[in-house]
């Protein structure tokens, strides 16, 4: 990442999101085969609501009640967070997380594996990993306002991103439960699986342009979507089987956008759009 992108990664705030920020579903339905079930649908739901409360009921068959999801732009051994999506969190400590930057002092996000395996923690592993370096007073605040959030154990793991090479996206499903124990594998699985269906749903979903307001003002939703698919790094082909059009479709859909951002080719193309996302 470039020294100008640099800064404004370490001082540009949060971008936070809802699920009623998440385009609304391509022309042509949504169902992708060779998918688990629990993708389709999460993309089928009427709505974010209905979509809010699957979740959430399948977070608490497997033992969690929380899950949080966002970007982080690794930067000198720091994550500082680009975005986070808030319908699935625990709403106050989501707030107290940002407010206070207690990301800073999170080590979770430094000992969780680079090879995205899953870290599994509890309140007891985060005191050790606290206490094993210098004790300051915001580390001391982030542990005690942890214990009060009565968020007690989780799984924390995070994915390289496809287009960014110093951004990670970050999953944590948290519980209620005093250890960690009782995350065996067969919970961990179903954890995983859920995790990255969100994963999965969300990336289709997201919106693009959220970084600069008005970047994508007018843009149409097909283009948006489109958008999304090409960061992703999928061919016109791909794009064009998961929006349910001709292939002659997406390619004046890319003209357009090639229009719009006053790019010459593909590659510049994703270039300005992720410039303007950030």
């Amino acid at each position: 990442m470039h020294g100008e992108d640099m800064t404004l990664c370490a001082s540009a705030a949060p971008v936070l999101y809802a699920e009623q920020d998440l385009l609304s579903p391509p022309p042509g339905g949504t169902e992708l085969p060779r998918m688990p079930s629990v993708v389709n649908d999460l993309l089928s739901a009427s709505s974010g609501e209905e979509r809010q409360r699957l979740v959430r009921a399948m977070l608490h068959a497997i033992g969690f009640e929380w899950l949080g999801y966002g970007t982080v732009c690794q930067h000198r051994s720091r994550s500082l967070p680009q975005s986070f999506f808030t319908s699935y969190g625990h709403p106050a400590w989501t707030r107290r997380y940002f407010d206070e930057r207690y990301y800073e002092v999170d080590s979770r996000h430094q000992d969780a594996p680079c090879s995205s395996l899953p870290l599994l923690w509890d309140i007891d592993h985060l005191a050790a990993s606290v206490n094993s370096v210098r004790s300051t007073p915001h580390r001391r605040r982030f542990l005690d306002d942890f214990r009060d959030s009565g968020i007690r154990s989780g799984v924390f793991f995070s994915l390289a991103s496809p287009t960014r090479a110093n951004e990670r996206t970050v999953i944590s499903l948290m519980s209620s439960s005093p250890n960690r124990q009782w995350i065996v594998d067969s919970v961990l699985g179903q954890a995983l699986t859920l995790a990255l269906s969100v994963h999965e749903c969300l990336a289709q979903r997201s919106p693009v342009l959220t970084g600069k307001p008005g970047t994508g003002a007018g843009m149409p939703r097909t283009q948006q979507h489109i958008l999304n698919y090409l960061i992703q790094g999928r061919s016109d082909k791909e794009i064009a089987y998961h929006l349910k059009l001709s292939e002659h479709t997406v390619d004046y859909h890319m003209r357009q956008l090639r229009r719009r951002f006053a790019a010459r080719n593909r590659v510049q193309l994703v270039n300005a759009a992720i410039e303007a996302a950030a």
